[in-house]
């Protein structure tokens, strides 16, 4: 795959424009939540993976605004994230710093968890010895990721409209550190395993489509380019559901599990 479409993940430009504060993960999250077919929400299926137990220490890297905290009833959770914005969310002990150097004892946690966040680092091997250096003998790490598989028909589709339009195609989920990618993670943690969550988005129009994709990447074209590509996804879409009622977009994500 082309290195400038996989390193604009770890761009700090990109990662600052997506995470400055939480309200285009808002809208990714939201989507997720209302769109999506697996009858099991995606953070309890992580949580139930994590297994954390009251009493228990957690340590949350790359946490977001904390939108798994609320469901850890009794375990004492400590939140990292590079982005202030996205801390001022989060309402446990917390600390802003990057998640390849984390501010942290050695051995101090029984539960680690990094929810889509390790293809955001220039350094995934570091990141990975990170989690594992502040885990606890009997820790359970989990790695949250997507596959390369992904919402193909929509990457697929907007693909076609970038051409189109003239704007650079911006497929991000997974390329950098994916599902695929259980090899490099083994170097550090040799148990890791592969857990498979599978579900789909089922669009019943095609608003939530474009503020999906405009959540993503699309801002960083110019405006004229921006309306151009969104007017001419939507149309797309909307042909798509006028003929199958509605568009279905598979989706695969999952986790590393590992224990230490």
């Amino acid at each position: 795959m082309p290195e400038e479409m996989t390193s604009r993940l770890a761009d700090p430009a990109y990662v600052r424009f997506q995470y400055a504060d939480d309200q285009k993960l808002r809208i990714r999250i939201e989507t997720h939540e209302r769109y999506s077919e697996n009858p099991v929400p995606f953070t309890q299926w992580i949580l139930e993976r994590v297994d954390a137990r009251a009493g228990q220490r957690l340590l949350d890297v790359g946490s977001g605004p904390g939108q798994y905290h609320d469901r850890l009833t009794g375990v004492r959770v400590m939140a990292v994230d590079i982005s202030a914005g996205m801390l001022a969310k989060v309402r446990v002990p917390a600390a802003q710093a990057d998640a390849q150097a984390l501010p942290v004892r050695d051995r101090s946690f029984d539960r680690v968890m990094a929810n889509h966040v390790l293809y955001h680092l220039p350094d995934i091997t570091q990141g990975l010895r990170e989690l594992r250096r502040v885990a606890r003998p009997g820790a359970r790490v989990v790695m949250t990721t997507n596959s390369r598989a992904t919402m193909r028909p929509l990457f697929a589709l907007t693909d076609e409209v970038a051409a189109d339009v003239g704007v650079a195609s911006y497929q991000t989920v997974g390329l950098r550190f994916g599902l695929e990618d259980l090899a490099p993670v083994r170097e550090v943690f040799p148990s890791a395993r592969v857990e498979i969550y599978e579900d789909a988005f089922r669009f019943p129009s095609p608003e939530p489509v474009l503020a999906y994709v405009a959540s993503m990447w699309i801002e960083f074209a110019a405006a004229d380019k921006r309306v151009e590509f969104l007017r001419r996804l939507e149309e797309r879409v909307h042909a798509i559901i006028e003929r199958d009622g509605v568009f279905r977009v598979p989706k695969r994500s999952g986790c590393f599990v590992a224990e230490v």
